[in-house]
């Protein structure tokens, strides 16, 4: 390997060292871990990439769900 070689070499930074990044972490049945597991494999993701993906669809989801909920409320409370 010659001099020019090692300059192209660049410490890997992970999210683990990525101060946006936080570690999360639970207890899921085994059943949804192997589900979990083989679908990142089939779809060439990490398990962090998908935790991350499902995790913001939820919390999105949620806040649509709440929002509609409000409207909804504001406009039978309009109609009274």
């Amino acid at each position: 390997m010659n001099s020019g070689n090692l300059e192209e070499l660049k410490p890997l930074v992970t999210k683990r060292d990525d101060a946006n990044y936080s570690q999360v972490s639970g207890y899921i049945p085994k059943d949804l871990a192997l589900r979990l597991k083989i679908a990142c494999a089939t779809q060439e993701i990490t398990q962090s990439e998908a935790l991350e993906n499902a995790i913001a669809y939820w919390l999105d989801e949620g806040e649509r769900v709440a929002a509609e909920k409000a409207k909804s409320k504001r406009k039978s409370s309009q109609e009274k």
